[in-house]
């Protein structure tokens, strides 16, 4: 026992052991007593021994004991109590300091172990841990938490202090505005998780595309913006590098993705001294590129028109829907094999009373961002419905295609809907295909795969639109109950010159025929892919070289003028194809000059 104390003694003396406030007192007035007791006790031995004959030499030892023991207590009393107060002070700086968001921990010291230590060491931890959370909080009120981009505020705040900065420098910055093409595609067809990773594989490759110094912000959605220190070929450069980046293959999962975006750019000071003045002429110029599909377009210097009508625009459907602006045109389907026009495919139009015809690529996908793209194919099924039953009473029997999105077929109720507009007219499904693009039919979504069965089972044909662009496997169309391809037109247009078109022209009718399904080539345009597709094997074509779209009545007439004269030419037209005799199909106009380009959808 003794051995033990004076070991953890000679710790305590050492200043190696770990030993509470209360413990050290006590220690240290352990010893304090004990050293004077046996100093006492030896003076009063040599007292007792040589002055035994003189009191006042007896009581001398303890009036030497006593003010040594008072002495040395209040030595150790005064270095404790400084050393306490020392502590006190520390804890007190470390509140003050948390208290005004100074979180810098003190310097550890090993040999501080006592209760006052550890409230200190306590508070550095709690200290620290706020600082964390604090630097967390500002990251998520600055950061986009999806993609960990900076967002509008820091956006903004940046824009401000690179203004203030060009300004005293008289230098120029830009900022890009990005929009993805084809994103909502994607989130319908593949769903949210899908669109979640694409934007995170763009925010990626944006932080590649760009330098060091710029900002790179997501604002929400799949709107992007740049802040690039420069002048303009800076950003051209940039823009290149970022449409070249977004070409790459990306997947998700096992599914390939196409992306591409158009971007606006704006350069100050000559397209705006404000960041909202040159956000919006960026947003400006995004606009004419996704127009154009041109990628990248710089501001014009004038404020479009056409961005301030987006803000109006879904009224303006609403309006166009209501009062009859919109109609649909018909562009004929002819029968390779048998010469006859067989079907027509529905092209929506928009006549506006003010602007004139407003082309489809300008207000479609306006109508499939904000939804209201399900109220206008609502319509189309109808009207189309409705003048396959005019076609059936003029005795003609033709098959009317219309266009649907993917986000169609994926709501809830979609093929319910098309079998109340069947009923609503009284006609059958077999007068009605409905063409659906590769992107669209892809997807694995099983609600999807459902709504395309029971709308198959109504006798409606179901074609895959645009077929050689998207990323379709053999597994997805098997399962697909569709019953035709459609070539895209820019395979068509390159089919005579180039003979990688016309090998992929050649496999996909190879593959149809194969799978049972029915092959139509659209943007023929002149007798050249005309007989090309025939000799491959193609079952049906439409374009500008048999005939532009139209107008219902004026469809009908035209059938029946073209079969009247094919009924007594039918060796022509068998020469035609097998190139013994010219054949001008286009109207059945020799004089009508051949188009230069296709019709818009």
């Amino acid at each position: 026992m003794h051995r033990l104390l004076a070991r953890r003694g000679l710790r305590f003396l050492t200043g190696s052991a770990s030993w509470t406030a209360v413990q050290r007192t006590m220690l240290g007035a352990g010893l304090l007593v004990g050293g004077v007791g046996a100093l006492g006790l030896v003076l009063n031995t040599l007292a007792f021994r040589y002055w035994s004959e003189w009191t006042p030499m007896l009581v001398l030892p303890l009036l030497l004991q006593t003010a040594m023991l008072a002495g040395m207590a209040a030595l150790i009393t005064g270095w404790r109590s400084r050393r306490f107060a020392e502590r006190i002070a520390t804890i007190e700086m470390l509140l003050r300091d948390v208290q005004e968001g100074r979180y810098k921990p003190r310097p550890e010291d090993p040999a501080d172990g006592d209760e006052i230590d550890q409230i200190a060491r306590r508070i550095d931890a709690v200290a620290e841990g706020v600082a964390e959370r604090e630097r967390r909080i500002g990251e998520h009120a600055l950061t986009d938490p999806l993609t960990g981009l900076a967002n509008r505020a820091l956006l903004t705040d940046r824009i401000r202090h690179t203004i203030r900065a060009s300004e005293r420098r008289r230098e120029s910055f830009c900022l890009l505005v990005m929009d993805l093409d084809r994103f909502k595609a994607i989130n319908d067809t593949l769903g949210h998780a899908a669109g979640d990773a694409v934007l995170r594989e763009v925010a990626r490759r944006l932080k590649r595309a760009v330098r060091d110094c710029d900002t790179v912000a997501r604002l929400g959605g799949d709107e992007f913006v740049m802040l690039l220190p420069g002048a303009q070929p800076v950003a051209d450069e940039v823009s290149r590098r970022i449409l070249q980046y977004l070409r790459e293959p990306l997947t998700y999962g096992e599914q390939p993705i196409d992306i591409g975006a158009s971007i606006g750019i704006s350069v100050f000071p000559q397209h705006g001294q404000d960041e909202a003045t040159l956000i919006r002429r960026a947003d400006s110029a995004m606009y004419l590129a996704k127009r154009r599909q041109s990628g990248a377009e710089v501001f014009n210097g004038v404020e479009s028109g056409q961005q301030r009508s987006y803000l109006s625009m879904l009224g303006e459907m609403r309006k166009a829907l209501e009062g009859g602006q919109f109609e649909l045109h018909y562009q004929p389907k002819l029968d390779l094999e048998t010469g006859l026009i067989v079907g027509a495919e529905g092209l929506l139009r928009w006549k506006h009373p003010e602007r004139g015809r407003i082309p489809p690529g300008e207000f479609i996908p306006f109508a499939e961002q904000t939804g209201f793209m399900r109220q206008i194919t609502r319509w189309v099924v109808r009207e189309g419905l409705r003048f396959g039953t005019d076609v059936a009473r003029a005795n003609l029997s033709l098959r009317i295609s219309v266009n649907v999105t993917a986000g169609d077929i994926q709501t809830t109720g979609f093929a319910q809907e098309i079998g109340e507009i069947l009923g609503s007219l009284d006609t059958t499904g077999d007068r009605l295909c409905l063409e659906i693009t590769e992107s669209g039919v892809v997807s694995e979504s099983a609600a999807a795969l459902q709504s395309l069965n029971e709308i198959a089972k109504m006798g409606v044909k179901l074609s895959v639109d645009d077929f050689g662009t998207g990323y379709s496997t053999l597994k997805q169309l098997q399962q697909l109950p569709v019953q035709e391809l459609k070539i895209d037109r820019s395979f068509v247009a390159g089919l005579i010159d180039n003979h990688g078109n016309e090998s992929i022209v050649r496999s996909t009718i190879d593959l149809a025929r194969h799978m049972g399904l029915r092959v139509v080539a659209e943007g023929v345009e002149n007798i050249q892919q005309l007989r090309a597709l025939a000799q491959l094997g193609c079952h049906e074509v439409q374009g500008f070289y048999l005939a532009k779209p139209m107008r219902g009545a004026e469809l009908i007439g035209w059938v029946r003028m073209r079969h009247a004269l094919h009924e007594n030419s039918k060796q022509n037209y068998t020469d035609m194809l097998a190139g013994k005799a010219p054949l001008q199909l286009k109207s059945d106009r020799p004089d009508a000059p051949a188009p230069a380009g296709a019709a818009p959808r």
